[in-house]
This record gives structure tokens, C-alpha cells and sequence, in this order.
């Protein structure tokens, strides 16, 4: 066997690895169009999955549950205080016997109930609030998983290949050992290469199976079977980040909406409070049948508490406590979700500049020493050493490159959780 024939193995294979590297949308437009990655019919989209979730998830379920049960409180809160009925004989013994029947009935002043009713129904809306911050978690809990799930089919695609390559180049090198034109330590090295992919494919593997587990538990749906999930590493940010990339920008959330639903709660506490010592008043009226006279007697009677020592005062201190503390944990709800913002936004820039400079300079770079290299290498100038350490140096740019990816569409799904945004990316 030539050494010439056995180059040519080599070099095919390096080929091969430059081929399968990450494509961008320059060098899509540039070749005219290159053919999609075939799916699999059980392929899940991003949409099919959140649709799966929001059916299947039990913080979702419990989430609506609590809205639910705070419009039954709201309900009660606001019904009237039920009439009392009683009755008896106020002296049992012979002529000299009294019977008696009455309803009680107390009687609600200065509009306590409505004040109840309006503070439980500002409950109601935080509920509701609430349930809209839950949503949104899942939404990124789903979104963070399946962009995991993504990248990490395409890390294993990557790796793949490279085992591929490994393999062919360690046949051709155990070929060129036998042809006498190669040496057992240039084998060696080369199965190294091969035991290092290898690996690296299997701990590519594990992550994946795990990933998808994980996805399938974030949604609710632990038995859920994930394959492969439909879906671009590619796409485009660029409108999304629009939104979200200002300086300064501070979302106007489902968090915020609850601290300012709590303000207006406090404040109708504050106005409940204020109207307690206003006494309700509570009406008795009945009627009493005297045996021995065989007299019809009317009964009524009238309560009203007097407020002369308990006039609320400590519970309307407290509520005028309660509204300013409420007030003051707007501003901290807003400073947290500037703060998660600010760091969030730094880090998808870091990552987006990342992806950038793997797209624009590192991975064509890496490319071309590969091709320059390979080159060399079948002219004799370069040993098969230099060429794989051309091979390493650009599947360590395409799984970098993956790893930027995989950053800046996790700290995407961290803003958009923070903006709720509706439709992603």
C-alpha cells in the first residue's frame, strides 16, 4: 500500500470534518441553499412542547387552583351577615308560663363589607398575577430545556462525525504501519484520537439523555419520550434582542403588577381599619305568649357597642405601616428586576459577541488551516501530525462555537422571562 493512497485516506476524512461543520446564514447565502437536517417524524417543535406543558403541568394546575380559591374568598368576603334565630320559654310551671321567638339580625354599617370584598378582590388580581409569573417560568423552564436538548443533539452530531474521522484515520495509519511506511507510535497516537472522541461522544450522549429527561419533568410529563427536537442553533435573534437590549430598560412584569396590587390592598385595609370602631348595630325582635293571660306580647330589642376605649387605633397604625412598606417593596421589585435585567443583558452580549467572533473569524480560520494543512500534507511538506492538530483545533472551534450558541439562547430565555415575552425568539 502507497503512502500516497493512505495520505489520500487521511485527508478524505479531515474533509469530511470540514464539511459537517456548523454552517452560518452567510455561508448559506453564499453556497445558494443548503438542504435542511432531516427530522424525525417524532421531532418536537419549541410550540409542541410549550402546548404540552401548559396542558401538563401541575404548577400551572396549582397556580389556577389558588386563583380559584381566592375568588371564592373574594365571594365570601363580601356576603351579609346571616339573621339569628331563637326562641324558648322564659318560665315553664302552669298558668304562670312564657313562651317566646325571635330573630336577630346585626346590622353592617359604613360599608365594611364592600371594603372587605374590594381588599380580598385585590387578592384575586395578585392570584391571577401570579399565575401569569408561573406560566412564564415554565414557558423558560421549557424553553432553556429544549434549546439544551437542541444544541446537544448537534454536539453529538459533531462528535460523531469526529469519532468517524478518527476511526478512518486510525485504519489508514494501522495500514501504513503494515506497509512498512508508517510507525507504531504514529498508531498510537491516532488510536489516542480515537479513545479521546470516543469519549467525548459518550459523555455527549449522557448529557443529551439527561437533557431530555430533564425536559420532560420541567414540563410535567416525566413519561414523556423526547427524541429529537425540531429546531435551528441559527436562528436569528436579532428582533428579540431588539426589544430587550436597551440600557436601563426595566420590564413591566407580573412581579411588579402584584407589589402594586398589594399597595392598593394595604390601602383598603387602611380604609377598613379606619371604619372598625364605626359600631354595627344589631336588631332583636320577636314575640312572647304569656299563658295565663293568653297575652300577645311584641319583643325588641336594640345592641349597639360603644367605642369608648378599643377604637382600633393599633390596627390602624399597623395598616398605615403596611402601605408604606408596600410602597417601599415596589421600588425594591423594580431594583431586583433591573439588577436580574442588567446581568442578564451582560451576559447575553458577552455571548453574543462569542458567537460572533466563532462565526465571523475563529471557525473560517480554523477551516482554512485545515485545508492549507491538508494540502501540505499531501505534498509531503506537513507530517499527518500537524494535520491532526489542525483537526483538533477546528472541532474545538465548532463545539465552541455550540457553546456560545447554547449561552446566548440561555441568558435570551432568562430576558424573555423577565419581559414575558409572549412569542420566543
Amino acid at each position: 500500500m502507497s503512502a500516497s493512497f493512505v495520505r489520500s485516506l487521511i485527508v478524505g476524512s479531515i474533509v469530511l470534518l470540514s464539511a459537517a461543520s456548523i454552517t452560518t446564514a452567510a455561508e448559506d447565502a453564499a453556497a445558494g441553499s443548503v438542504p435542511p437536517e432531516p427530522i424525525a417524524e417524532s421531532a418536537l417543535s419549541l410550540e409542541a412542547l410549550v402546548a404540552i406543558a401548559e396542558s401538563s403541568s401541575p404548577n400551572l394546575g396549582q397556580a389556577a387552583a389558588e386563583v380559584e380559591m381566592a375568588r371564592g374568598r373574594a365571594r365570601q368576603a363580601g356576603l351579609y351577615p346571616n339573621p339569628i334565630a331563637s326562641g324558648g320559654a322564659m318560665q315553664l310551671g302552669g298558668r304562670d308560663s312564657q313562651y317566646y321567638g325571635q330573630l336577630s339580625q346585626e346590622i353592617v354599617t359604613r360599608r365594611k363589607l364592600q371594603l372587605d370584598q374590594a381588599a380580598v378582590c385585590r387578592e384575586v388580581f395578585q392570584a391571577e398575577s401570579r399565575y401569569i409569573r408561573v406560566r412564564f417560568e415554565l414557558l423558560t423552564a421549557v424553553r432553556i430545556g429544549y434549546f439544551n436538548v437542541l444544541v446537544g443533539q448537534k454536539r453529538v452530531d459533531v462528535l460523531g462525525q469526529l469519532v468517524e474521522i478518527a476511526r478512518k484515520s486510525e485504519s489508514a495509519a494501522e495500514r501504513l504501519q503494515a506497509a512498512g511506511e508508517g510507525t507504531r507510535s504514529d498508531t498510537i497516537l491516532l488510536q489516542l484520537e480515537l479513545e479521546k472522541a470516543e469519549v467525548a461522544l459518550e459523555n455527549a450522549e449522557a448529557i443529551l439523555s439527561a437533557a431530555r429527561r430533564q425536559l420532560a419533568a420541567e414540563m410535567g410529563s416525566r413519561d414523556l419520550q423526547i427524541g429529537r427536537v425540531e429546531g435551528d442553533v441559527l436562528t436569528s435573534l436579532e428582533t428579540f434582542a431588539a426589544q430587550v437590549l436597551v440600557d436601563g430598560y426595566v420590564p413591566y412584569n407580573a412581579d411588579v403588577t402584584v407589589a402594586e396590587l398589594e399597595v392598593d390592598r394595604n390601602r383598603l385595609l387602611l380604609q377598613r381599619a379606619r371604619v372598625q370602631p364605626y359600631p354595627n348595630v344589631t336588631i332583636n325582635a320577636g314575640y312572647m305568649r304569656e299563658y295565663r293571660g293568653l297575652d300577645n306580647i311584641a319583643l325588641l330589642n336594640v345592641e349597639v357597642p360603644l367605642p369608648v376605649w378599643n377604637k382600633n387605633q393599633g390596627n390602624i397604625y399597623a395598616a398605615q405601616a403596611g402601605v408604606s412598606r408596600a410602597a417601599q417593596n415596589v421600588a425594591q421589585v423594580q431594583n431586583t428586576i433591573a439588577q436580574q435585567v442588567a446581568d442578564a443583558q451582560g451576559r447575553y452580549r458577552a455571548a453574543d459577541q462569542n458567537c460572533q467572533r466563532y462565526e465571523k473569524r475563529i471557525v473560517p480560520l480554523a477551516r482554512e488551516g485545515v485545508q492549507l494543512i491538508q494540502q501540505g500534507f499531501q505534498q509531503g511538506q506537513f507530517d499527518f501530525l500537524r494535520l491532526l492538530q489542525a483537526q483538533r483545533a477546528l472541532v474545538e472551534a465548532q463545539l465552541g462555537y455550540l457553546n456560545a450558541l447554547e449561552t446566548r439562547w440561555l441568558t435570551a430565555a432568562e430576558l424573555g422571562s423577565l419581559a414575558q415575552v409572549e412569542a420566543f425568539p
